[in-house]
This record gives structure tokens, C-alpha cells and sequence, in this order.
């Protein structure tokens, strides 16, 4: 006799593999444990995309408040392919407050039907960070997305990205980042996502790693776009 369903299966699968593939990094120097917690609200129209986002962000072994943010997102789809995606991040800092123009550009591949459907984002996106102390930085980022919806309410997510700094005080390969998790549909317009992060910070030089669960709710008011948008995290 079958004890757990297939769905079950997958899911307490995926867990194993990833508490393995993290639990490495649990005994790694200079680990510190964070916690992400946020709520975005999601809106269209035929061809645009809008959301906004609030994040808070705790490390220090999730004991401090690292920062918060507010993040809009506005995304252009001309066809099924491609998405330009300009943007716009507040955040608040304990000791400053940082402002971040960026504009993306997405190419996506879906296959599969409506339920066990694939979708593979690549995402490549230039912003500038704007400190309220004078200092502003460049940054060129490239991210990889890859998402699988295997149950009427049930999607794997995962990704990992790469952030080349552009600034007086370093010029590099600043950020490496990878997550991966699942997401549930509460209801016809509720999500939640909770996915598993890992990051590395100066990946070739004295790196640190900062990891630790990224908890999303989702909320979308309108959904009726051309064509199917990208799943990311910006």
C-alpha cells in the first residue's frame, strides 16, 4: 500500500535533496543566517504587467533587520518570447537609504500543457544603486530561471543569478545566488511561495555565504495578459 500520494512523494523528495545540498554550507566560514519575508501585489492589462513589492530582510542569524524594501515592477510583453522590464527599489537601510533604477530584458521558453507545464526564464538586467550618502554603483546582472507547475495548485521554482559590479570601491563578480522551492495556490488569486536561498558574497575573492528560507505571499488582482508572464525574482 501506497502510504503517501505521488504528489506527496515528489514533494518530501525535493526536500531531502535540497536539505543535503544546504546542509553543506551550514558548516562553511563566514555563514550567516537570513530570513526573507514579503508580500507583492501582481496586476495586468493585455499587454503590461505591474507589481509591487514589500521586503523585509533580517541576517545576524536572522537576530538583526538588515533592511527593508519597496520595489515596483512594470513589464512590457510584445509577444509570448520577450518581456522589457523597467523597475524601481526603495530601500531602507539602518544607516542610509538606497534608491535602484534598473531596465531588463526576459526571454522565456514554455513547453508542456497547462498542468506539468515548463517554463525557462534567462534574464539580463542593468541597474544603478543610488546611496543617500552620494555614492552610486553599477550593476549588470544575469539570472536563470527554471519553474514546473506538476499539480493544479502545486509549482517547483528555482533559479540562480550573477551580479558584475560596476563602483569606485570594487569592480567585479560581487553576488552569486541560488534558490529553489515550491509554490502553493492558497485560492484563485493567492500564492504562497517558500523557497530556499543560498548567496555568496565576493565569490572569488574572501567570500561569505548568507542562506537561509525566502517566504513570498502573492496576491494578484487582475490577470489577463496576451500572453503567459515570466516567473522571476527581480
Amino acid at each position: 500500500m501506497n502510504i503517501l500520494g505521488q504528489k506527496n512523494q515528489k514533494i518530501a523528495l525535493f526536500i531531502l535533496i535540497m536539505s543535503q545540498f544546504f546542509s553543506y554550507f551550514l558548516f562553511a566560514n563566514d555563514l550567516d543566517a537570513v530570513l526573507f519575508l514579503s508580500n507583492k501585489v501582481i496586476g495586468s492589462n493585455t499587454d503590461w504587467r505591474f507589481s509591487g513589492e514589500y521586503q523585509v530582510r533580517l541576517n545576524d542569524n536572522i537576530s538583526s533587520l538588515k533592511e527593508h524594501y519597496f520595489e515596483g515592477v512594470a513589464s512590457y510583453l510584445p509577444n509570448e518570447r520577450w518581456e522589457i522590464v523597467p523597475d524601481f527599489r526603495v530601500t531602507v537601510k539602518p544607516e542610509r537609504l538606497e534608491f535602484r533604477p534598473g531596465i531588463g530584458l526576459i526571454h522565456k521558453t514554455v513547453w508542456g500543457k497547462k498542468i506539468f507545464l515548463h517554463q525557462l526564464v534567462n534574464q539580463v538586467k542593468w541597474q544603478t544603486d543610488i546611496e543617500s550618502t552620494g555614492i552610486v554603483k553599477h550593476g549588470l546582472r544575469y539570472a536563470l530561471f527554471y519553474n514546473y507547475v506538476f499539480d493544479k495548485k502545486w509549482m517547483f521554482i528555482s533559479g540562480g543569478g550573477i551580479l558584475y559590479r560596476f563602483s569606485d570601491a570594487y569592480d567585479g563578480f560581487q553576488y552569486v545566488r541560488f534558490f529553489a522551492g515550491l509554490g502553493y495556490q492558497i485560492a484563485s488569486d493567492l500564492f504562497l511561495n517558500v523557497n530556499y536561498y543560498l548567496g555568496l558574497e565576493d565569490p572569488f575573492g574572501a567570500i561569505t555565504y548568507e542562506t537561509g528560507p525566502m517566504i513570498n505571499l502573492v496576491i494578484r488582482l487582475k490577470n489577463n495578459t496576451k500572453y503567459l508572464p515570466a516567473r522571476y525574482i527581480n
